[in-house]
């Protein structure tokens, strides 16, 4: 079975962040769900076109559609694989621990008016998709992508009736996980509010203790 590392919390709490610097010193494969889902939007998919409509309402996408795009996504290449926006129900909590080696599930605490806040702040480069955030993570210019130079926009479903519906959904579905995996002594809690810096070191650290993984 594949060895899997999963990042719970509240949109806008850091588990994309995380889950990247994770990812580089581990050499473990990082699937942002969220992610594959847009590029299957803007490919125009088939399934992007089901995503699209129902992201654009602030839901949740199906298990079925998130199992398919999963599966499909993993790479034989990679000692083990990142999970940050997976599960976010309990059917899916329920099919990772079947089919993959859950070795640490870590929930970044946000409280709801601090993740609308940085949900609301966060922009994405129009050209090479790099992320950024104008409280915590601001460019070096601007409005001005760092990486490529490119124009900054804010994602059509980070304002507004959309942010608050995907919240709620949040609490409705996937706050549950929170106790499931608890009670599974798989879960680490980490409070979002520290630097990035701070908040991966906590990650290592306890990745180094309880894992052993260096």
């Amino acid at each position: 079975m594949i060895d899997v590392i999963v990042f719970l919390g509240i949109q806008g709490s850091g588990k994309g962040t995380q889950a990247e610097l994770l990812a580089e010193k581990t050499g473990f494969q990082h699937i942002n769900i969220g992610d594959l889902f847009r590029e299957q939007i803007s490919k125009q998919t088939e399934l992007g076109k089901k995503v699209q409509s129902i992201i654009a309402k602030g839901e949740l996408v199906n298990d079925e559609l998130v199992f398919e795009l999963v599966n499909s996504s993993l790479s034989t290449s990679c000692p083990g694989v990142i999970f940050d926006g997976f599960p976010r129900t309990q059917a899916q909590a329920e099919y990772l621990l079947q089919h993959y080696n859950v070795l640490r599930v870590y929930y970044l605490e946000l409280t709801e008016t601090e993740a609308i806040e940085r949900i609301e702040a966060r922009r994405l480069c129009s050209s090479c998709g790099a992320t950024y955030n104008i409280l915590h993570k601001k460019p070096t210019r601007e409005g001005i992508c760092d990486v490529c130079g490119s124009s900054l926009i804010q994602r059509t479903d980070d304002n507004g009736e959309a942010v608050r519906k995907r919240v709620n959904e949040f609490y409705k579905q996937t706050f549950a996980l929170k106790e499931y995996f608890e009670v599974m002594d798989l879960l680490k809690e980490i409070p979002a509010r520290d630097s990035i810096e701070i908040i991966q070191q906590k990650i290592i650290t306890d990745l180094q203790t309880k894992l052993k993984i260096n």
